[in-house]
This record gives C-alpha cells, sequence and structure tokens, in this order.
C-alpha cells in the first residue's frame, strides 16, 4: 500500500486520474477558494473575529497563493500537477485552522468546521483513501493545537468535548467519502497477478501457489472497476468505434467520450486504445 509523505507531495498518482483530470480538479479549487474568502469576510460581520489584523492578513495570504496556484496550476506539466494540487489543498488545511484561530474557535457558526469536509473531498480525490486519513489526522493534530493556542492567547478552557465530537464527524465523513470513492468511481483492487505499467503480469507473492485453480480464479476477478457508464464506453471501444460514434451511440459530448477514453488508458496502465482493449480482456472487464 502506497504511503504518503508527511506533506504528501510524493504520493504516487492514483491510476483512476489521469492528469486531465487532476488538473480540472486543481483548477476547481481555485475557482472554490474565492467565494470562501468572500464568506469568511462577511462571516466577520457577523462573528466579529478576535484578532482582525489577522483575519485581514489571512485573506491576502490566501488570495496570494490561490494567484500563485491559478499560475502554477496552467505552468504545470502532466508530470507535477497532482503535486501541485495536492500542495494547494494541503496549504488550505494550514490556512482552514489559522482562520478557526483569529475567529477564536467556532463560536456561533459550525459552518466554519463543516467547510473542512470540502478539504477531505479534494484530498480523497487525489488520494483515495490515503487521502482521507491524512486530512483526518490533521485535522486532529490541528484541533488540538488550534484549542492550546487559544488556552494560551485568549485563556479559554480546552474544549474537549468540541475537539472530541468534531473529531468523530470528521472521521465518518471521510469513510464514507473514501468508501464512496473506492465502491461508486473506482480504484485499483490489489490482487495477484495484477498488471503491471506495461500491460504485463507481475509477480504473485512469495510463497503463493501457483496451481492452475487458484490462477483461474484470480483471473476471473477484475484488478479495475469500471462504473456503467466506462464500461459501456470500453465495449464500444473493443468493438472498433471512434469517440465521435461513441459520442453518437450514448448521446453524450465527443469531449464527455474523450475523458471516459483517457481515462480508462489511464486506469489500465495502456498508451494507446489497442493496449487497452488487450488489458481489459486479461482482466475480464470486456
Amino acid at each position: 500500500m502506497r504511503t504518503l509523505s508527511i506533506l504528501g507531495l510524493d504520493a504516487a498518482e492514483r491510476p483512476r486520474l489521469n492528469a486531465t483530470s487532476i488538473r480540472q480538479l486543481a483548477k476547481l479549487g481555485t475557482v472554490v477558494r474565492w467565494p470562501g474568502l468572500l464568506f469568511a469576510a462577511v462571516l466577520s460581520l457577523a462573528v466579529p473575529p478576535k484578532f482582525p489584523l489577522g483575519l485581514a492578513l489571512l485573506l491576502i495570504w490566501v488570495a496570494v497563493y490561490n494567484a500563485w496556484g491559478m499560475i502554477a496550476i496552467s505552468r504545470a506539466d502532466d508530470a507535477s500537477i497532482l503535486r501541485v494540487g495536492r500542495a494547494l489543498t494541503l496549504i488550505d488545511t494550514v490556512s482552514y485552522f489559522l482562520v478557526l484561530f483569529v475567529f477564536g474557535g467556532v463560536g456561533a457558526s459550525t459552518s466554519i468546521y463543516a467547510a473542512y469536509i470540502l478539504l477531505i473531498v479534494w484530498m480523497v480525490a487525489y488520494d483515495g483513501a490515503e487521502g482521507a486519513m491524512l486530512c483526518v489526522a490533521i485535522f486532529v493534530l490541528g484541533m488540538l493545537a488550534l484549542h492550546g493556542a487559544l488556552g494560551a492567547v485568549f485563556h479559554e478552557d480546552f474544549a474537549t468535548r468540541e475537539v472530541l465530537l468534531w473529531s468523530l464527524i470528521m472521521v465518518v465523513a471521510a469513510a464514507i467519502l473514501a468508501a464512496y470513492d473506492r465502491i461508486v468511481v473506482g480504484g485499483v483492487l490489489p490482487r495477484a497477478g495484477a498488471l503491471g505499467a506495461d500491460g504485463s503480469s507481475l509477480p504473485s507473492a512469495p510463497g503463493s501457489s501457483g496451481g492452475g485453480a487458484q490462477t483461474s480464479v484470480s483471473s476471473a476477478i477484475p484488478a479495475v472497476r469500471l462504473s456503467r457508464r466506462e464500461q459501456e464506453v470500453l465495449q464500444l471501444v473493443s468493438e472498433g468505434y471512434s469517440n465521435s460514434m461513441i459520442a453518437g451511440r450514448l448521446h453524450l459530448s465527443e469531449n464527455t467520450i474523450k475523458t471516459y477514453v483517457e481515462n480508462l488508458l489511464s486506469r489500465l496502465n495502456a498508451r494507446n486504445r489497442a493496449e487497452a482493449v488487450a488489458a481489459a480482456s486479461r482482466q475480464n472487464l470486456i
């Protein structure tokens, strides 16, 4: 199982996301941050911050790194776009707890805490269950540091109940999102004899039996779980349909079909449609 580094910048790219999808996801993040800034500014009118100057500086900081993110995303190549998108989201988590600090905690607006679920959504999209675990770990540590700082600076009592309650909520939310990502959206299921990056069969784990019966059972289990629409597109690709023909057949736009095909190539570790069909056939997907 892949593990994330402390900053989460060195994890391998997930097979289910290609560079185009990651770039679109990162761009969406830069769009969402602008209304987030507006929300924080409006909230300061209803719930006066305990550190007004800190809030002003924080809003400027978020605006600056979001503008940098927009530029970095447009300039990043396919090999580095995942690191850029993930780095922006992780910076968001730090900025999130700074916002909580200048407001003195949640106070009357629990929507600030609920907004953290959006960060979990992004990390799950980038890194699946590992992204969810990283985001939850940051939240728990951030909550401990936040209330410790509130006690040291504003002499507030440590809100143990609040920390436990919201930590539990984030654990449940992360588990649901990770399960949805794995089951509905699709992910890679580990098994013996899975395919390598070049489409060849990887060796089984040491000590495993090489009997024919076990091989037959393993080969019957697909290494990649596809959605119903992906299955339809893959079937038509295997029958020699072009993107425009598939679009007409499924009543979708050609750009949508192009995205489906790119995702299939990435998830099947294929360089072209022929390799994708061959890999899918070996995994009994078609």
